[in-house]
């Protein structure tokens, strides 16, 4: 039975929900981010829904087995960060500059302006929160923000954007977000396996 839904109901699942988080989440990100592609490549929202089904139908495989396979988690993360770089980099902006408004978002998103690009600048980065689940919160938070202070220098070096202490907030924090999770989940998996029956 188990078998027939992944190979039958998953992808029609997957493609459904791809379809509804392009047109409540993906959309918006893409011509606040990459206007110059969308405006040029007329398909570039049904290559977003397929890749957002394919990475979506490889996540629910995974979690409908409720075991890792490793191949398929290194595709999804290949996939990942090919999006994210995207994002990150494919602006053709020619813009530089740098924003040390590390708190203005709060009111634009109370204002109810730009509130799913600020909550995917968060949403974005928690996968790459799982991978720290070995670190300790101390080195997963330096990590975080070594990274992402790394992608906002290159991006202000690169003429793609300003260096914004709000977007290494925003980012940092669901990085840590990410490990957050991960960690409770292997904590809670950990106290699951130590608990076994008696035998009688």
């Amino acid at each position: 039975m188990k078998r027939y839904f992944i190979i039958l109901i998953l992808p029609i699942i997957s493609i459904f929900t791809a379809v509804a988080m392009y047109f409540s989440w993906f959309q918006g990100w893409l011509y606040f981010y990459l206007k110059h592609v969308m405006a040029s490549v007329s398909y570039m929202g049904y290559i977003t829904v397929g890749i957002t089904a394919l990475l979506l139908y490889f996540v629910a495989v995974q979690l409908v087995n409720w075991k890792i396979n490793k191949a398929l988690l290194v595709l999804c993360y290949t996939i990942y960060f090919g999006i994210l770089l995207c994002l990150l980099f494919g602006k053709a902006s020619n813009t530089q500059g740098f924003s040390s408004d590390t708190f203005g978002f709060i009111d634009t998103f109370l204002s109810g302006n730009l509130r799913v690009i600020i909550v995917g600048n968060v949403l974005a980065f928690v996968p790459i929160g799982f991978l720290l689940k070995k670190a300790g919160i101390i080195k997963a938070l330096l990590y975080a923000t070594m990274l992402i202070f790394a992608v906002e220098g290159a991006q202000y070096i690169l003429h793609v954007g300003f260096f914004d202490t709000g977007d290494v907030f925003l980012n940092v924090s669901g990085i840590m977000l990410g490990y957050v999770i991960i960690r409770f989940l292997h904590l809670g998996r950990s106290r699951r396996l130590k608990i076994k029956p008696t035998s009688l």
